[in-house]
């Protein structure tokens, strides 16, 4: 027992000038006269510096290399930077209060996340490190390939970990089923990889923790796939599990968009709408409509920048050709009753839709406009939200009141309906103006409120509003969550409407069954 004391306490030396040179140094000689450490004394147990690069350049060659941090750990330790873990904690008695075995204890919780442990090689590296405290190399085995393979794998594990926990675990083609559904996302990159490994340099401890997702939702889907979990294995328990698990994932995800501290959410799959503002600590929320299964409501990032009074409606072609057409054909008041005109597409002239044969356009292009009448019936009701985006979506009012009693509220073309026009108006001004708002509530036809509004509203001079653009433009986040968080802080879950669930589930689970 003395003889491995005393050949520890050279280990330890050697350990702390591996970490205080970057260059080989000689180790002192054990003298002659100590014969019960002899046999522990051969090439196998020299600890060398430059060996341990060495060999750490090869497991880096030897990778594919396929991962922005699998550059950063090749421009890392080309550079022989200082190690992460080869210190004279890796071999304290001590190991609950060092580095090594603190990122081993995150590694094998990740189970915590909806991830399979069996994704890092823990059991390797705990091998390696009992090999290491107890002095029992395997034949053909070296204190230096011990040290480089626990270092190498320990900073590769720990890189993977922290990607992976900020941006998520999916590559960003296995994220969505939909061409239609691809909201821009940050990815992690080279020089995220290598700020990472600054925080872990700095205070590992540190390091582990921030890497932890933080928002309320993501902490309260841990809490309920730990309760979840302890159901046992039931039909239901998968529903929720399954639920929990691809919504984890997808929280993990970061919008490319900054948010801000004022920004709105649209959960398409939830049918609901979040207007938060983090400065005043408040969420407007509302019920929403959103585009039908044939008519999906694209998600995607984008900035509100104005909104607009009592808009006309031009209508697109594909409504005109899909349910103009055949309701005119079996109902020739249709355009009178619905407020429509139609315009030749060559003149800009009106034209008579009693004079045209409507027929031979069912399937192909149609050569006229036709325009909805504004204000009252409207199909975009009195406002409407406009935002740049590739699709010509946007968020607007609505007359039909109707649909938002539904539980199932996919009815729309693929903009969204929203329930409290009124109130979004007024969360996306950059302050409070009374007399703002009750010009907004004219044009909507709704009593002002101040007494300056109430005089506009009878004054002969006064011009209605007709659109406004924000001070500030708003950013706008049309997303897809089966599981979140409602206003009051409570956990929900809704159906999965447009099937976007299984092919993020399915690749999780293909993750998760990888050795």
């Amino acid at each position: 027992m003395k003889s491995k004391q005393l050949f520890w306490g050279v280990i330890i030396l050697c350990i702390g000038c591996l970490a205080a040179c970057k260059k080989e140094k000689p180790l002192s000689l054990i003298p002659d006269s100590l014969a019960n450490l002899r046999e522990l004394l051969n090439p196998a147990y020299r600890i060398s510096t430059d060996s341990i690069y060495q060999m750490i350049h090869s497991y880096l060659n030897e990778s594919k290399q396929a991962t922005p941090w699998d550059s950063a750990l090749v421009a890392y330790y080309q550079e022989k930077g200082d190690f992460f873990w080869l210190n004279d904690s890796l071999i304290s008695d001590k190991p609950t209060v060092q580095a090594a075995d603190s990122m081993l204890y995150w590694l094998e919780n990740i189970s915590r996340h909806g991830v399979n442990p069996h994704l890092y090689p823990t059991d390797s590296i705990r091998k390696a490190l009992h090999q290491i405290r107890t002095l029992q190399l395997q034949e053909g085995k070296t204190m230096n390939r011990l040290l480089a393979g626990v270092e190498y794998q320990l900073t590769a594990a720990y890189l993977s970990y922290v990607c992976q926990l900020t941006f998520g675990f999916l590559p960003l083609e296995d994220r969505w089923n939909d061409s239609i559904s691809r909201i821009p996302l940050k990815n992690y990159d080279k020089s995220f990889a290598m700020a990472a490994l600054d925080s872990l340099r700095t205070n590992a401890n540190a390091a582990f923790r921030k890497a932890q997702p933080s928002s309320p939702l993501y902490r309260k889907m841990q809490e309920e796939l730990e309760r979840v979990n302890a159901w046992g294995k039931t039909d239901t328990t998968d529903y929720y599990r399954d639920r929990l698990l691809v919504n984890m994932e997808r929280a993990r995800w970061q919008y490319a968009l900054d948010k801000g501290k004022k920004y709105v959410v649209a959960n398409v799959a939830a049918f609901m709408l979040q207007a938060i503002n983090e400065e005043t600590d408040s969420i407007l929320e509302m019920r929403i409509c959103v585009g039908s299964v044939k008519n999906k409501t694209p998600l995607l990032s984008s900035r509100i920048y104005y909104m607009e009074l009592n808009p006309y409606w031009n209508v697109p072609q594909s409504i005109i050709r899909k349910e103009i057409i055949p309701t005119y054909r079996r109902d020739t008041t249709y355009f009178t009753r619905n407020r429509m005109k139609v315009y030749d597409n060559k003149t800009g002239l009106q034209v008579d839709p009693h004079s045209i044969k409507w027929a031979k356009y069912a399937g192909k292009g149609v050569p006229y406009t036709v325009k909805q009448d504004n204000k009252a019936g409207n199909s975009l009701g009195r406002i409407i939200f406009r935002f740049p985006n590739p699709h010509s979506v946007y968020l607007h009012d609505t007359p039909s009141r109707w649909a938002f009693t539904r539980k199932n509220r996919a009815v729309s073309h693929g903009c969204i309906r929203l329930q409290k026009a009124l109130d979004f108006s007024f969360f996306l001004l950059n302050k409070q103006d009374s007399l703002l708002e009750d010009r907004i509530r004219i044009a909507m036809d709704i009593k002002p409120v101040s007494e300056e509004g109430k005089k506009l509203s009878v004054s002969e001079a006064y011009r209605e509003l007709k659109h406004y653009s924000l001070e500030k433009y708003i950013p706008l986040f049309i997303d897809y969550q089966t599981v979140y968080l409602s206003a009051d802080d409570k956990l929900s879950y809704c159906e999965d409407i447009y099937k976007y669930d299984p092919s993020i589930l399915k690749a999780m689970s293909n993750l998760n069954l990888k050795p």
